[in-house]
């Protein structure tokens, strides 16, 4: 049996200059999770996102509780690093 990948996409938030939400899913299951980095390195689950909200904006993002286990911190920071790899690696070109 092959091992299952973790996939870790992202980027930094338009409508929320500094922040970074990072999203994962395991290669070939639909269950999705998504937390957001903010701009003095905290982390937060990330409860709701609403494409194109009547608001305005691009994005509206609802954050959740602030994670503060250890353990999930290291994680967070190690998706954040990767993703941050992937983007060196892997520029966005332009629009």
């Amino acid at each position: 049996m092959e091992a299952k990948h973790l996939i870790v996409s992202g980027g930094e938030l338009l409508d929320y200059p500094g922040h970074w939400i990072i999203a994962g899913r395991v290669e070939g299951e639909s269950d999705s999770w998504s937390i957001v980095r903010k701009p003095d390195g905290t982390f937060w689950e990330v409860t709701a996102m609403h494409i194109f909200p009547p608001t305005g904006g691009m994005l509206r993002v609802e954050f959740g509780d602030q994670i503060l286990d250890a353990e999930k911190l290291i994680q967070c920071e190690k998706y954040y690093a990767q993703l941050q790899e992937k983007l060196v690696q892997n520029p966005r070109k332009p629009s």
